[in-house]
């Protein structure tokens, strides 16, 4: 699992990604595993490579079936999840700073390829299905760019081979994008206030009204922005985090289950097995048994 962290501005830090080289690639396992809520400057080009995968905005929901792709925009808030729980789901991502195309921030690439997509509002998720020789073009090109990432002078085949995908894209878009209905900029705003005060204290105990006072709204304003845009209550989603992190711990370190239960914010673990047990239909020790030894995410850093 991927962790998440935010700067001062509640920006998302993407593990991978360095000035030097501002491009990474995630090979991620989505099989058991649901992607928080989470936003970012850089932009996400990617394929199902088996499976179904969901992802899910303020606005719409996504579903890219194996073979088929996606575009998620800079800044986009999403979640992704498995969409055909209990059976196997790979996604192949490709993520980078719009500077690694566009050289600069004001060049001339910038303004004439990138920034009529990084400025257009509408264009927040765009699924690439296989079918149309647009699509069909640009996922080529994302499974070639996979292959880069292990070759030699591997730096400058993988920037030649996104800048020809861009150019790909903006084809792909200009003749299949179908725009969402969008959610005004202030409840947006404030959902990612109190998304980011979630993240930053999921180890603490959190009341509703810290969580609204992030956004300096009341808790029952914070209820129902929370309803109406991640569909579930604050406390829902809270506890939704609490087990990721849970389970990313219970895979990956060798902390007591009593520790592990402390570090995410439950009370103890006796509470943290029975809300493990209701969501995963198993305890946190059989979990641990039956997952240590695997990893839901392996990134692959150029």
């Amino acid at each position: 699992m991927q962790t998440f962290i935010t700067d001062q501005n509640h920006v998302e830090k993407i593990d991978g990604m360095t000035t030097e080289f501002p491009y990474c690639m995630h090979e991620r396992n989505m099989t058991d595993f649901v992607v928080p809520w989470h936003w970012h400057e850089e932009l996400e080009l990617g394929y199902v490579e088996k499976g179904v995968s969901i992802i899910r905005t303020l606005h719409q929901e996504y579903t890219v079936h194996q073979g088929d792709g996606f575009f998620i925009n800079t800044n986009v808030m999403d979640t992704k999840l498995n969409g055909n729980m209990g059976k196997t789901a790979l996604e192949i991502n490709h993520i980078f700073h719009p500077v690694f195309i566009g050289g600069h921030f004001g060049s001339r690439i910038t303004a004439k390829y990138l920034n009529p997509i990084l400025h257009n509002q509408q264009i927040s998720v765009h699924v690439i299905r296989r079918g149309s020789k647009e699509a069909d073009a640009v996922l080529d090109q994302l499974v070639l760019l996979r292959e880069m990432n292990h070759r030699p002078n591997q730096e400058i085949l993988i920037r030649n081979t996104l800048s020809s995908t861009w150019l790909l894209l903006l084809e792909e878009i200009e003749k299949h994008f179908e725009a969402p209905q969008l959610i005004e900029t202030e409840t947006q705003n404030r959902i990612k206030s109190m998304l980011s005060y979630i993240h930053r204290n999921l180890g603490e105990k959190i009341t509703l009204q810290e969580i609204a006072a992030a956004a300096n709204i009341s808790g029952r304003e914070a209820n129902r922005i929370f309803q109406k845009t991640i569909r579930q209550t604050p406390f829902e989603y809270l506890m939704s985090c609490r087990l990721s992190s849970a389970k990313e711990l219970l895979s990956r370190s060798d902390l007591s289950i009593t520790e592990i239960s402390y570090r995410c914010g439950f009370s103890d673990s006796a509470y943290m097995g029975r809300q493990f047990r209701k969501a995963c239909g198993m305890t946190p020790k059989e979990y641990r048994q039956r997952k240590q030894s695997g990893a839901s995410e392996t990134a692959v850093y150029t």
